[in-house]
């Protein structure tokens, strides 16, 4: 089983330790993610994203200038698989999408606009002093502890 699959599995074993109902994994493409039914009423989608050690990796792609949506029912849940117990980190899509357009946009202005070593790398790591504010944040997902 590969770190990205143990972290879906993790997450998904959390969201129904909490609750959560009609909790499946679903793939479009060659994406995988959560849907499930939360005791609210509402349906939520659950992008992951797993590690054992260092940062999480994701892509420049998901980059996206906007505003945090109070309402939003998509959300990224990092999780530490190196630390017993697991570390989780929930994150709503639009701050995370944001964060990483921030987060870019810094980068390519420290090193005149392009990439150190190659324009075309679409590479972004995540540290968890990023995140860390995110920390068991369950209760954006309409569950509780």
């Amino acid at each position: 089983m590969t770190t990205a699959e143990l972290g879906q599995l993790r997450v998904l074993q959390k969201l129904m330790s909490f609750g959560a109902r009609n909790a499946i994994v679903q793939k479009k493409g060659n994406r995988s993610f959560i849907t499930f039914d939360a005791p609210n009423g509402k349906t939520y989608k659950v992008t992951t994203r797993a590690k054992t050690s260092g940062t999480w990796q994701t892509s420049t792609n998901y980059a996206a200038h906007c505003t945090l949506d109070k309402n939003d029912n998509e959300f990224w849940v990092f999780i530490d698989l190196g630390r017993e117990p697991n570390s989780f980190y929930i994150t709503p899509l639009s701050w995370i999408r944001n964060d990483i357009y921030e987060a870019y946009m810094d980068y390519l202005q420290k090193h005149g606009g392009h990439r150190a070593q190659n324009d075309e790398s679409t590479h972004h790591a995540i540290s968890v002093k990023r995140i860390t504010d995110w920390k068991d944040a369950w209760g954006m997902m309409g569950l509780s502890l």
